[in-house]
């Protein structure tokens, strides 16, 4: 049975160095990029953080199995057992996360489960509690693995998107929303001295403010039961767009290390076109390759 979490009690202690991926489903295939340079290089660190898409890459990861991403999402892009709008209409969810953590993962292209958790690495995976909006981050030593590949499921579960996801103490919906972007260091849960961010969107990127029609949308769907999502969801791009040119701030000033797109990524977040996902692959491989030094240098630094 899964422990309790909450938002306080699962990080423990203070962390030297933490690994943060940011969401955006298909976009998330630069960072699985990133993450195959890494294990290529064989570097792994002790501790990192996914949020919505960033918490299924973060999942190959810990499994260190190189690839793994890659072939998952080019291989199954176009198949209707994996994503579409037939699988959104009859089960509520475009992606379908039954196939992709059932038989996806236990017999077609199988998850290691077994190095995952005997990794000494711990992945922490943020979902957000759609009742009071707040982020809520799981380890992956609180439960089994195929319980994680829950977390993570919820964590990716964005409204109109898929539908929340019931876990034992609560209902969940995608990380992204209690956590717009990703955590600054002043938001995480615990001091951690050397912050390393993964992201899918290039520096210039912005969001727009959310459509009226939008916020209509959500309000008739999601208003009655989960009114602190809809609140959240709208707040979403000044709250992105603030947390953005914050990051670049710290970025300039060396306390923190940052890898993403060097230009605007033409991957949307349902992408099927094989050539692009792959495109887009290789770019955060080479990004990954490329800081190696860089990165190691900063993180040594005192």
């Amino acid at each position: 049975m899964m422990k309790a979490w909450n938002t306080e009690s699962e990080i423990h202690g203070a962390q030297e160095s933490l690994l943060i991926m940011e969401g955006g489903a298909m976009r998330g295939l630069f960072t699985a990029g990133v993450l195959d340079a890494f294990m290529e290089e064989g570097l792994y660190f002790p501790c990192s953080m996914g949020i919505s898409a960033g918490s299924m890459q973060g999942l190959c990861y810990l499994a260190h199995q190189r690839g793994r991403s890659l072939r998952m999402n080019t291989r199954f892009a176009k198949d209707p057992r994996y994503m579409g709008l037939r699988h959104l209409v009859k089960r509520g969810s475009y992606f379908n996360f039954h196939f992709i953590f059932g038989e996806l993962s236990e017999s077609i292209d199988p998850y290691d489960f077994v190095t995952a958790e005997k990794s000494k690495e711990t992945l922490y995976i943020i979902m957000t509690d759609a009742f009071t909006g707040q982020p809520v981050y799981v380890s992956s030593r609180s439960c089994t693995m195929r319980e994680f590949f829950k977390i993570s499921e919820a964590s990716c579960s964005i409204p109109l998107f898929s539908k929340p996801v019931p876990l034992k103490d609560g209902i969940y919906v995608d990380g992204g929303i209690g956590m717009p972007f990703v955590p600054l260091p002043e938001e995480l849960p615990t001091c951690c001295r050397k912050p390393v961010y993964i992201l899918t969107r290039d520096r210039d990127y912005r969001k727009k403010p959310v459509p009226a029609g939008f916020h209509a949308l959500l309000s008739l769907l999601y208003g009655k039961d989960y009114p602190r999502v809809v609140e959240k969801m709208c707040a979403i791009p000044a709250i992105y767009n603030k947390k953005v040119e914050k990051l670049l701030s710290l970025e300039k000033e060396g306390r923190v290390f940052v890898i993403r797109p060097k230009k605007p990524v033409v991957v949307s977040r349902t992408e099927k076109n094989v050539e692009k996902l792959r495109s887009l692959h290789r770019e955060g491989y080479e990004a990954g390759l490329a800081c190696h030094e860089d990165l190691m240098r900063w993180l040594h630094e005192k």
